[in-house]
């Protein structure tokens, strides 16, 4: 009875594990060297989000706050102008009976001139002379009260007059008041409902940015896990592919470095250069931080090593120009890469 694919490839697996063990060559574990590095990425971005989303929910509450100071603003401008208006109105209905007010008393000030004029030209009516002159007492009587009402009418309507025009002159003015102040409260209620708007807009902005930044993390969550996952796969096949090889071929002794025990931590000195270049490794998985190109006559593809300043790395990479103790580190960034440039560090291989 044929086997179960499934038990015959773990058979292969355990077997393979044995051997690498045999020939000191160490499988990357789960979680660690270059996946681990790119998994801790992941892991920082995760806590980021968090942060992103407190800070986008501080930023909504902000937001409803404003919209209802807004709102209130925007009510509160409108009554002002409801009452501006209003009182518009009124000016110009006072406008009009003040130039009434001022027309009657312009012509009762005319009447009175031309009477006192008549008086002057004709001379003072005596009182005595209208009764002498009339042929009944009742037309003396009447002539005398004619004259003396005449006289207290034109007094009247001058007195009529200048208080009617006083009083418009002081509504007016009072008007006038009332509008510049209104105007006053209107123009910093404009600014403040503007500033309130621009607020606003701002925060709007904030929370859109704040938004796509958390997608492009969560975009760079998944593409760090799956390049962990690649690499620690890819590494496992080369130190597979490498066991089978170094089981068929007669070790030839030559003077170069000895590969590190795998029973214990081993450290070497290395000249450590940085760079940034996109793309594939040799070993055919995406380069990623915590990549290591390295000369496999002195580091085996598959070797995990901690890096003095850099952190944990695999050994997943080769390079024409990478002969004997020197390694190649993999950065995110120019100003990063720029910044480590070249150096001789002592690091550790497990």
């Amino acid at each position: 009875m044929p086997a179960d694919p499934t038990s015959r490839r773990a058979r292969l697996l355990a077997l393979a594990a044995c051997s690498l063990a045999a020939v000191g060559i160490v499988l990357p574990a789960s979680g660690a060297g270059s996946g681990s590095s790119l998994r801790q990425q992941a892991q920082r971005l995760a806590q980021e989000n968090g942060a992103i989303a407190s800070r986008s929910r501080s930023a909504v509450l902000t937001l409803y706050g404003l919209d209802s100071r807004l709102t209130r603003a925007q009510a509160e401008l409108a009554s002002l102008r409801s009452q501006a208006a209003a009182i518009d109105r009124q000016a110009a209905v006072t406008r009009r009976e003040l130039a009434i007010a001022k027309r009657v008393f312009a012509a009762s000030q005319r009447n009175l001139a031309d009477r006192l004029r008549s008086v002057y030209e004709q001379g003072d009516s005596d009182p005595l002379a209208i009764i002498l002159g009339a042929k009944t007492l009742d037309d003396a009587m009447s002539g005398y009260e004619t004259e003396k009402a005449a006289a207290e009418t034109d007094r009247s309507v001058v007195t009529q007059a200048r208080r009617s025009r006083d009083r418009y002159v002081g509504l007016q003015r009072r008007l006038a008041a009332r509008a510049e102040k209104l105007r006053g409260l209107e123009a910093s209620l404009l600014a403040s409902a503007n500033a309130l708007a621009s607020a606003k807009a701002g925060r709007i902005a904030y929370l859109r940015q704040l938004a796509a930044q958390r997608s492009l993390n969560q975009a760079q969550i998944g593409s760090l896990d799956a390049q962990a996952q690649a690499i620690e796969a890819q590494a496992r096949r080369v130190a597979v592919e490498q066991v089978t090889s170094t089981r068929v071929t007669t070790p030839v002794p030559s003077a170069a470095p000895v590969v590190p025990s795998p029973a214990s931590s081993t450290t070497l000195t290395v000249t450590a250069t940085a760079y940034t270049l996109q793309g594939h490794t040799a070993t055919g998985a995406p380069v990623g931080y915590g990549v290591v190109a390295v000369d496999p006559s002195v580091i085996p593809l598959g070797t995990r090593m901690t890096i003095p300043g850099y952190g944990e790395g695999v050994a997943a990479d080769t390079g024409g120009a990478i002969q004997g103790a020197v390694i190649d580190l993999w950065f995110p960034t120019d100003s990063e890469a720029a910044a480590w440039g070249r150096q001789t560090v002592t690091i550790t291989l497990h």
